[in-house]
């Protein structure tokens, strides 16, 4: 009896033994299967950074003076510029408009009376500049007459879909719409016919948190308006305080309601302020997720903690495989360039561990590679 109580042991030990070996080997199969996921989920997006054909509308000119502590010169106008025209960025902003006169209109004298080639050149301007009563007025219109003053036919017009002074039950989106429409007329009626014509929904994040069906109204107009008259694209932004899964998601939504009416080749336009620390990572994630490109500086500086500039986010596509862009701008000099607009703007060279154009960003420029070394 003995004999079989201790044969019976040895048997449960064994199967018991068996059992866990099994379930050692799903456990690791599920492990590994997990750990590889990424080779899968984001296969599309990988492929859609390596072969995105990025546009760039530069913002160096404007968004690295946007509360800095140095104001530009006509000299520093100057020096940004040059840096713009050797990165072979096509279009570029020169100024934001308003009732004030800006350094920026004064270096826009100076390229005229030089003959500058102001082709692809983007003034800002807001929709509207005065509100009554809680109604958007018409009148006046400053931005796009100084536009029309200076002779720059591009121009992105500035919204916002939440702001408290307006009372949007009364100005309801199908007013806004065609209030936008007019201005699209008046652009291309006193600018010209061929006008590139953006809107950037400078609230986004908050509306479609707060307002999502306003962002579909516009957006849907936009994109089922008749092929002659559409505009080249939506531009958007965030603050910085928007997660990245929250991005990709209205990025996705917004690109995909475009497309839904017809709107395939609408430009989208992203730009990501910094404040958490997810800028640059949050920036390519819209890429991947339905946005055709950026507006932004070459550098990083700018408003608040500054944003997700155009030399990150290049170079980043072509660590991923992108051989088109290095085709379309000279990626060679981005760095070189992000470090002289960093100094014009600042009077300082860039942080040093400032990631790629940083002084000591190539200490990292083979990783931990001695780590992987076997003896």
């Amino acid at each position: 009896l003995q004999h079989y109580f201790i044969q019976s042991n040895l048997r449960n030990q064994s199967n018991s033994m068996a059992k866990t070996r099994m379930n050692e080997e799903s456990d690791l199969n599920n492990f590994i299967k997990e750990a590889n996921a990424y080779r899968r989920k984001p296969k599309k997006k990988f492929k859609k950074l390596k072969q995105l054909d990025m546009f760039v509308l530069d913002n160096s000119l404007r968004e690295t003076t946007v509360a800095s502590v140095y104001a530009h010169t006509i000299a520093s106008k100057r020096a940004i510029h040059n840096e713009i025209k050797k990165c072979g960025f096509q279009y570029y902003f020169v100024e934001s408009f308003t009732s004030d006169t800006r350094i920026g209109e004064l270096f826009l004298e100076e390229l005229i009376s030089q003959k500058e080639d102001l082709s692809g050149a983007f003034g800002f301007a807001d929709l509207w500049e005065k509100v009554v009563d809680g109604i958007p007025q018409p009148e006046p219109q400053v931005g796009l007459e100084k536009c029309k003053k200076f002779g720059i036919n591009h121009v992105m017009l500035e919204f916002d879909l939440m702001y408290h002074k307006i009372d949007y039950n009364r100005f309801n989106m199908k007013k806004l719409c065609k209030f936008m429409e007019d201005r699209f007329k008046w652009i291309r009626a006193n600018l010209s016919p061929e006008s590139l014509i953006l809107v950037n929904f400078r609230d986004f994040s908050s509306t479609l948190e707060n307002e999502p069906a306003r962002v579909w109204e516009v957006v849907r107009f936009l994109a089922t308006l008749p092929p002659q008259e559409r505009i080249l694209g939506i531009a958007y932004e965030d603050l910085g305080k928007s997660i990245m899964d929250q991005m990709e998601v209205w990025t996705k939504a917004v690109r995909k309601e475009m497309d839904r009416c017809g709107w395939e080749d609408g430009q989208l336009l992203v730009h990501i302020h910094e404040q958490w620390g997810l800028g640059n990572a949050t920036n390519l994630e819209c890429l991947a997720s339905g946005a055709t490109g950026i507006w932004a500086g070459v550098c990083s500086e700018g408003a608040a903690l500054g944003h997700a500039d155009s030399c990150t986010t290049l170079l980043n596509l072509i660590r991923l495989g992108n051989t088109v862009v290095q085709e379309r701008y000279n990626c060679k000099y981005l760095r070189e360039a992000a470090i002289n607009v960093t100094k014009i703007t600042t009077g300082e060279l860039p942080f040093k561990r400032t990631p790629i154009y940083g002084d000591r960003a190539l200490d990292m420029v083979f990783g931990f590679i001695h780590s992987a070394m076997k003896d």
